[in-house]
């Protein structure tokens, strides 16, 4: 009926359009490599915070996912491979039983049916697994998407902190030099620490659907693990009298 060996290829992610792109998360994690701070962007990054942004902003949200957007390719594999194994077995369950009687017969038929079933409930499990994984890669996308727009408004904002710094310092020696700096610096530094909220807030609730993916998973994996060793099993074989 079915080749269930077929389903077990290895999952790829480039190759799927209807899945959202790992290039965002990908820009994110390498955001200071695209864009090496000039001085005066620095200069507004130490004003207003007392650690680097973008590189803490990495490390919050650092994870090859790329790979785990591919493990819901795999899961799904798992889930096509069981469905078709548990339609192989009821289509030959179904062609034995015109041909076999007897209580031996009946034995069989309920044997195997019984594990046609239990298999299709593993499926339904590996295609649970594999959604789970898709909602978390998709949060994820969703995140890194809200905080690179954020982390380029913080930087956006540096600039013109670190420009307004550098007009003060330059025009210290009147008496309009540290006005200028103080005055202009104070909202634009309230600005970039809103956006670091913003973006902190982002990542907790990030953290809060992975922590609740992870326990799902858990569970998940739990349950096909009692089925796999649950399965039913022969109590003896079989020798048929009239062999």
């Amino acid at each position: 009926m079915a080749e269930p060996t077929s389903r077990l290829v290895v999952p790829k992610v480039d190759d799927d359009k209807e899945e959202p792109e790992s290039g965002v998360v990908k820009d994110l994690l390498s955001f200071g490599d695209v864009l090496s701070p000039s001085w005066v962007i620095s200069k507004g990054l130490e004003i207003a915070f007392d650690f680097n942004p973008v590189d803490e902003a990495k490390k919050l949200i650092a994870g090859d996912w790329a790979e785990y957007a591919q493990c819901a390719k795999a899961w799904k594999a798992m889930g096509d491979f069981c469905e078709d194994l548990a339609e192989n077995i009821k289509a030959g369950n179904t062609a034995l039983d015109k041909s076999w009687n007897g209580n031996a017969a009946d034995a069989a038929y309920i044997y195997f049916e019984t594990l046609s079933k239990d298999i299709t409930e593993m499926k339904n499990s590996f295609v649970d697994l594999k959604e789970n994984y898709e909602k978390t890669t998709e949060a994820v996308w969703n995140a890194a998407e809200a905080c690179g727009d954020l982390l380029q408004g913080i930087l956006d904002t540096a600039a013109i902190v670190g420009l307004t710094a550098l007009a003060g310092a330059s025009t210290s020696f009147t008496l309009f030099g540290p006005a200028i700096a103080a005055g202009a610096v104070a909202g634009e530094v309230i600005a970039m620490i809103n956006m670091w909220s913003k973006l902190t807030t982002v990542i907790s609730e990030l953290q809060t659907a992975v922590n609740g993916s992870v326990a799902l998973v858990t569970g998940i994996s739990s349950s096909i693990e009692s089925k796999a060793i649950k399965f039913p099993l022969p109590g003896k074989a079989y020798d048929s009298p009239v062999v």
